[in-house]
């Protein structure tokens, strides 16, 4: 596959209504996507990690100050806060972490039920693991947040697999986000906003 062609499998439609909901590791673009979808599409963006440094702290102080485990029951509390506030569709973009809890837990249950009552959309750079990876962990580097590169590697190599079988539609894409967002918004036949 050309590094710059954008793939979109859909494993099931777009139903009227769903929200979109963006997910994968830090570093593939998701927010930046969901803000091109906002546009063409003229919904709500919701950036589950804008919202929870707006409403309760930045989130690495929060992580160093309440731990992990908490920070995720927030950030769950949180999701469930927002998208209670409307039934409107609306363009989500969901944390890193959020399918990370280990399988059968509390955590991981909430956010898969929270996700199944939308459409969800897994962001990739390739399928092929050896390219993605250096990829996402080079741009998780460069966003200022004092990761460590072996840590951030071997994250992303472990989630990867999981990502893979995730969500109604998976894109695989490294082009630009309005030429992804486009082809998204073809593949699903979500309705434009009316100008």
């Amino acid at each position: 596959m050309d590094n710059l062609e954008t793939h979109v499998e859909v494993r099931r439609p777009w139903r009227a209504g769903e929200t979109l909901f963006l997910l994968g590791p830090g570093g593939v673009g998701k927010s930046t996507l969901g803000r091109e979808l906002a546009k063409i599409l003229n919904w709500p963006l919701i950036d589950l990690d804008l919202e929870f440094c707006n409403r309760l702290d930045v989130i690495g102080r929060f992580i160093d100050q309440h731990g992990y485990q908490r920070y995720r029951a927030e950030n769950l509390d949180l999701a469930k806060n927002l998208l209670s506030e409307s039934t409107d569709p609306r363009i989500f973009v969901t944390p890193s972490g959020f399918l990370a809890a280990p399988a059968g837990t509390p955590d991981n249950t909430e956010a898969r039920r929270l996700i199944s009552t939308g459409y969800g959309i897994v962001l990739l750079p390739s399928l092929d693991v050896e390219i993605a990876t250096p990829l996402v962990v080079e741009r998780q580097l460069q966003r200022g947040f004092g990761l460590e590169r072996a840590s951030e590697d071997q994250k992303f190599r472990d989630r990867f697999p999981i990502l893979l079988n995730e969500g109604d539609a998976l894109i695989i894409s490294q082009d630009q986000p309005a030429l992804i967002a486009s082809t998204l918004v073809d593949a699903l036949a979500l309705p434009l906003a009316v100008s």
